[in-house]
């Protein structure tokens, strides 16, 4: 099954935020000032190309993640090329080294986020699958406020007084009971 039209562009926007979101907020807390705005514009379409062609079918965890902490390094160099919001001179790509905390911040910061990515593409898979079939948006929209709303383990219906259902002795809880006419015996 492939994505088109709007799914595959959603799917690559989120893919493109989550990515470029993460990025600025680590270059921000590591450089101690926002990338600019053309740096940030240009990362965008970069990424949002790049993922805009992954986004054509389902993406297991090992490509997403690839990819993400890929775009994580990319755009440290980008904004690190491209001067930062309040500053004018340029850094030479050269010139700035990649520090180890850096390193590990892209590094667990992109698999936290491919988790999360890789749960939100399943979601919208069976979501895609589930139109296929024919179940209505709404439908499936309906089952999952359902699922999050509705606790799972549901208080035990009150048994009728007026007819009684037939339980088995507490120790005999796993134990099988038919019902049903009873079997021919060889007489």
């Amino acid at each position: 099954m492939t994505s088109q039209g709007f799914a595959r562009e959603s799917r690559a926007g989120v893919f493109t935020l989550v990515c470029l979101s993460l990025s600025v907020v680590l270059h921000t807390v590591a450089a101690g000032s926002t990338p600019s705005a053309p740096a940030i514009l240009a990362g965008a379409g970069l990424v949002l190309v790049v993922a805009f062609a992954l986004a054509g079918r389902e993406r297991r965890f090992p490509l997403i993640a690839t990819v993400l902490i890929g775009a994580q390094f990319g755009l440290h160099y980008l904004f690190e090329a491209l001067p930062h919001a309040g500053h004018h001179g340029e850094a030479a790509i050269a010139s700035v080294p990649l520090p180890p905390g850096m390193v590990l911040a892209h590094l667990v910061g992109g698999l936290l986020a491919a988790l999360w990515l890789r749960g939100g593409e399943a979601a919208a898979w069976r979501l895609l699958r589930w139109m296929a079939r024919g179940v209505s948006p709404l439908r499936g929209l309906w089952f999952v406020l359902w699922t999050l709303v509705v606790p799972a383990s549901r208080p035990a219906l009150p048994v009728s007084t007026t007819r009684a259902i037939a339980r088995p002795a507490p120790g005999w809880r796993h134990s099988v009971i038919r019902r049903g006419p009873p079997a021919l015996s060889a007489a």
